[in-house]
């Protein structure tokens, strides 16, 4: 098997792009041990496979996430492309790297201001999976002629209901979704969440997805995510749908207890 070969397996799996970038050679970052920043442990990778999944949003009003949703169909699909290789006698890991670091530096992705990237003709509106390959796999070499909008936009500065980004930049600490990892978000968060799990907002208005269009949510899906069957625990449907590890320690049930409480208030 040969890079084409890779891609088109990685294409029939439902990945719109792969992009076979040398392995990280960055410092460890302690705090995120499960990243892998540099080969110097494993030297026999040769390539770092970036799989590009890639999916229209569902319109604004909606409250389900689609991100998620695809998030968790391209982590199965990288599952299965690893165990194909496997399969074949190949060296393989399927191993998180730091993907906006190496999209960035080798030419595949645009940085925003929002500290999302962009990867043309996707804009922001994609899930990245990740693969560690041997021989015979080898990188290849990219560049972007499309630039982002940033120095002259301010759409997502304006839409920013928690003030995150500015003109000096992004403040993680502002961020919602910076607080929504685990089960129990703080009030505020609760208070300006437009959609479960995460949030969307910046994405919404940014003009590097204006051409995307939207894909509206399935009937299993809208059935999933009625808030009235989350707000009672019912969240087995949902979970299965965006992923176990996104949603324990009754996450789900608490966001819609809370999206019905505005709703009254409202």
């Amino acid at each position: 098997m040969d890079n084409s070969e890779l891609k088109r397996l990685a294409r029939s799996l439902g990945f719109k792009e792969v992009f076979l970038l040398p392995p990280p050679e960055l410092p460890a970052h302690d705090d995120e041990p499960h990243i892998v920043w540099n080969t110097a442990d494993i030297p026999w990778v040769k390539a770092a496979a970036l799989l590009v999944w890639a999916y229209k949003p569902y319109p604004k009003e909606e409250r389900i996430p689609s991100y998620y949703i695809n998030s968790n169909l391209s982590y199965h699909a990288s599952v299965a492309l690893a165990k194909q290789l496997e399969a074949e006698g190949l060296p393989v890991l399927r191993r998180e790297v730091p993907i906006k670091q190496l999209a960035v530096k080798f030419g595949v992705g645009i940085p925003l201001k929002s500290s999302l990237i962009a990867v043309p003709p996707y804009g922001t509106r994609i899930a990245f999976q990740s693969l560690l390959l041997g021989e015979p796999f080898a990188p290849e070499e990219y560049s972007l002629s499309e630039k982002s909008f940033c120095d002259t936009c301010r759409a997502c500065e304006k839409a920013c209901p928690a003030h995150a980004i500015t003109a000096a930049g992004y403040d993680v600490t502002r961020c919602m979704r910076h607080y929504m990892d685990g089960a129990d978000y703080p009030e505020w968060v609760y208070g300006i969440q437009k959609t479960h799990l995460g949030c969307e907002i910046c994405q919404q208005v940014c003009p590097m997805n204006a051409s995307l269009g939207f894909d509206e949510p399935t009937a299993e899906i809208k059935k999933a995510f009625a808030l009235d069957a989350l707000a009672e625990g019912n969240t087995r449907p949902a979970r299965l749908l965006v992923g176990k590890n996104m949603t324990g320690h009754g996450k789900l049930e608490k966001e819609a207890k809370h999206f019905l409480e505005r709703e009254k208030r409202d």
